[in-house]
């Protein structure tokens, strides 16, 4: 039987993979430590040959009914890898908590901000609006001193025209003025 150890990365863990084989039968083990650890994995140990050799031993084998004792060093391993894992899932039930408050501030701000905005369009509204009645007025205002102004130019017009004929009256009264002084003098 021989034993291969082939190391392979994790985010926060070093995992080794071990591939036994005994010519009928290969299995793959995977083994997590921490990344961090200072010494290096152990090298495999070759594997003792069952002093049992019958069939039933190896089915018994090969399912995984036999339990092999882990010793004092593999415990301590596994107890610092779910330390770790721990950790992780509390650093990531952390950010999560930061994420939802930044979730939570963003969605506050976003609210305000169409409050805030709606608020301004309704007062856009409003000013638009009475922008609108003052242009009604301002053209209403318009038609109106159009109106006198062209009240007053007919005024004015029929003004000039009775002063034209009151002109025109005035010279033919000092026509017959005239003449009539022409006759009273003609006379005397």
């Amino acid at each position: 039987m021989s034993a291969v150890r082939e190391p392979a990365s994790f985010p926060e863990l070093e995992a080794e993979v071990m591939v036994q084989s005994d010519g009928a039968r290969g299995a793959e083990v995977t083994t997590l430590y921490p990344a961090n650890e200072t010494g290096a994995p152990e090298a495999a140990q070759p594997e003792a040959k069952p002093t049992d050799a019958s069939p039933a031993h190896a089915v018994a084998l090969a399912v995984g009914h036999l339990t092999i004792e882990p010793s004092p060093t593999d415990w301590t391993r596994t107890l610092t890898l779910v330390e770790r894992t721990a950790a992780t899932i509390r650093a990531y039930e952390k950010r999560f908590v930061q994420l939802e408050k930044q979730s939570k501030a963003l969605a506050d701000r976003s609210a305000e901000d169409q409050h805030r905005l709606q608020t301004h369009i309704q007062s856009l509204e409003e000013r638009l609006r009475q922008s609108e009645e003052r242009v009604v007025t301002a053209e209403t205002a318009l038609r109106d001193a159009e109106y006198h102004e062209w009240e007053a130019d007919m005024r004015a017009k029929r003004a000039e025209q009775r002063a034209l004929e009151a002109e025109a009256k005035c010279r033919q009264t000092e026509a017959y003025l005239r003449r009539v002084h022409e006759l009273l003098a003609g006379v005397s």
